[in-house]
């Protein structure tokens, strides 16, 4: 399969100069599920905000299609834009109180100037981006009547559908969740995940995971990258990892999961 993200001798320090991620090496094959795994500090979620870029390396390259990644180059970044987009762990500070869902949902058609029309005013208005919002709204299972509604007005299992659909709405290649489901009640997160795997399988969409649960990592992702103290020290099949992990670090996190007596 294509390699749509990789990274190479991947390293990344803040200004004190401690290291957080050291010569990490991944790759993120298309149409595949990923789930980056590892304990608080070993540095998953920086990672997952260099692949989105968020953050630059301190040194080594990420690459995009095989191409190094160079956000400042406009035309590229763009089409990076455009590509990857992301769901965050919150879904009651990731949306805007004071606007509708439609406004939400539409921001990205806006921003990256996918809509064929001249002004934001009437992009927003014009039929095109009404058509995608509401196909976005009916593919995270949300019906087009909700589109005028606020945020405040739904659950959060509801208001994680939203992000969902916002994310997904200029049909990017990849999505990088960063604890989709943490914040959500058990039953929640059951209908999130089969959504997330449903949406990866009709639209062939790569999605990359940030999750300190193994469990939500087991049932959605097909590769696992294990990550302790900034370095990759296990990667491969899901099964295979969290099934017959070979690192002791592994092994730990997986001895660590609670489990009922008897």
């Amino acid at each position: 399969m294509t390699n749509l993200l990789e990274t190479r001798d991947l390293n990344f320090s803040y200004r004190t100069g401690v290291p957080i991620l050291k010569d990490v090496n991944v790759h993120v094959s298309e149409g595949s599920n990923v789930g980056l795994v590892g304990e608080s500090g070993s540095g998953k979620s920086t990672l997952l905000r260099l692949l989105l870029g968020i953050l630059s390396p301190t040194a080594g390259e990420i690459l995009f299609e095989g191409s190094n990644l160079e956000l400042s180059n406009k035309i590229q970044a763009k089409e990076f834009r455009s590509q990857v987009q992301v769901v965050f762990q919150d879904p009651y500070s990731s949306l805007d109180p004071r606007q509708r869902i439609d406004h939400l949902i539409a921001e990205p058609l806006i921003s990256l100037r996918l809509s064929k029309q001249v002004s934001a005013e009437k992009r927003l208005q014009s039929a095109w981006v009404e058509e995608q919002v509401i196909g976005a709204l009916e593919s995270v299972g949300l019906s087009a009547d909700l589109a005028k509604r606020y945020p405040d007005e739904f659950s959060g299992g509801q208001r994680q559908r939203i992000a969902i659909a916002r994310a997904i709405v200029c049909k990017p290649r990849i999505l990088l969740a960063d604890e989709p489901v943490s914040a959500l009640d058990v039953t929640t997160r059951v209908h999130i995940i089969e959504l997330l795997r449903d949406l990866g399988e009709k639209n062939n969409l790569t999605i990359v995971t940030v999750s300190h649960d193994l469990a939500v990592v087991a049932s959605l992702c097909n590769e696992t990258i294990v990550l302790e103290k900034g370095v990759v020290v296990e990667q491969g099949l899901t099964s295979q990892v969290l099934g017959a992990p070979s690192h002791p670090y592994t092994k730990k996190l997986i001895e660590s999961l609670p489990r009922l007596k008897g």
